[in-house]
């Protein structure tokens, strides 16, 4: 499938800021040069950008803007062709070959982050849920299952910084803290986890939660065969619908964009993002 995303970041600022530094994760994963067929990134004030790769591989651009402003936007354009992950089916792996085979690199995705916790509550409730299940990843579907059940999907109840713990205990929020969910319950029965930001495309017979906005999901990993992507906040496969950009412990290291500026104290700003998801002609 290919899909046109359009991702802009407006900030207005009551008085003039300056001394910004930004580091954007727009530009979609890959390292298939046939994956991504265009992207393109704007910001304005004019700056000049640079990028890198951090250390989950992500592609990060950043800037600095020292003079006096009273506006920023960040707009990134992108065409995208997308696949399936399952066409050739799921493999299948025991917890003991998994705990085997797991290598010293996947150790930031076994324990706890900044927004994701393994505390003995977590590790509990993850036992409750998959612990009588031998395969890896039907452990992790139903984990994917239960989040979406018994979790409420509500807008605003959260916010950016929102911690896996508060989520846990008042059963609401939104993709990112369902994602950050069924991390903490992953690694609690040690299944290595991390984050995945990005978007969602819903087609015009679909009525998928987090679509026309930034996304975020799930992957577990297995030795041998790689990450696969699961949707706690619609109870699906991560497939062509979905368009990956940034992946990391959590929120923390994929967010699209991060940064700070000085001004006055206490001035005040307003932040307006749109994005738009469609199928390409």
């Amino acid at each position: 499938m290919k899909l046109n995303v359009l991702h802009r970041t407006r900030y207005r600022y009551r008085q003039p800021v300056g001394d910004s530094y930004n580091e954007l994760r727009l530009r979609p994963a890959s390292d298939d040069p046939g994956r991504v067929v265009f992207f393109l990134l704007n910001v304005n004030p004019p700056v000049r950008l640079r990028h890198f790769r951090d250390e989950h591989r992500n592609y990060v651009h950043w800037f600095e803007i020292p003079e006096p402003h009273d506006e920023l936007l960040i707009e990134a354009r992108s065409v995208v062709n997308t696949s399936s992950q399952r066409a050739a089916g799921l493999p299948r792996m025991d917890f003991s070959t998994l705990r085997r085979t797991l290598s010293d690199e996947l150790r930031p995705f076994l324990g706890g982050s900044r927004y994701v916790s393994t505390a003995p509550e977590v590790w509990r409730l993850a036992l409750d849920v998959g612990g009588g299940i031998d395969d890896v990843l039907e452990a992790a579907a139903a984990l994917m299952e239960f989040i979406h059940r018994e979790w409420e999907y509500q807008p605003d109840a959260t916010t950016a910084s929102t911690h896996m713990e508060e989520v846990l205990h008042n059963r609401r929020g939104v993709c990112q803290d369902f994602a950050h969910l069924m991390i903490g319950l992953c690694r609690s029965l040690g299944i290595p986890a991390r984050y995945v930001s990005g978007y969602l495309y819903n087609g015009p017979e679909a009525h998928l939660r987090g679509a026309q906005a930034s996304h975020a999901w799930c992957e577990v990993y297995l030795p041998g065969h790689g990450w696969f992507g699961f949707d706690p906040t619609n109870n699906i496969a991560a497939e062509e619908w979905h368009v990956k950009i940034a992946t990391g412990r959590d929120y923390d290291d994929a967010a699209p964009v991060s940064g700070h500026f000085s001004g006055p104290p206490g001035v005040n700003s307003s932040l307006e993002v749109t994005v738009r998801v469609e199928r390409a002609e």
